[in-house]
């Protein structure tokens, strides 16, 4: 990977950190009956949707969609796989975090692991019946 693809990448996760971040604001502010605010929140965090999948394009990244149902369906088998249960087992070895923190953490990545499951046969039933 050459430096500008790696940079490319490091800014398409920052955006998408900056989207999910703003989006969570957002719920919080709607939460405590802000609902201008949230719209803010909303806003700034479509924009860094558009700034994230530019960088995304640029560095190549989106192929075909046979190419993209099949780069999805493996990396939701990876997170089903390796990913969040290595999370969760480190979660409940983790001596610096205290037990609340540590329970949260398990229960968002026991219900993430669920849902990714969901989205690994969706894609995978996809791929299957996907025509060129």
């Amino acid at each position: 990977m050459t430096k500008t693809q790696s940079n490319l990448m490091l800014a398409a996760q920052g955006e998408a950190f900056a989207r999910l971040k703003y989006m969570a604001f957002a719920q919080k502010a709607m939460e405590e009956c802000h609902p201008e605010v949230a719209q803010l929140f909303e806003e700034a965090a479509g924009a860094e949707t558009i700034h994230g999948i530019n960088h995304l394009l640029a560095m190549g990244f989106v192929k075909s969609t046979k190419e993209n149902l099949q780069n999805a369906a493996q990396g939701e088998q990876d997170e089903v796989d390796e990913m969040y249960p290595k999370m969760i087992e480190e979660a409940k070895q983790d001596l610096d975090s205290n037990e609340e923190e540590k329970q949260k953490a398990i229960k968002a990545f026991e219900t993430a692991t669920k849902r990714e499951v969901v989205h690994d046969v969706m894609f995978k039933k996809a791929m299957e019946e996907f025509q060129d």
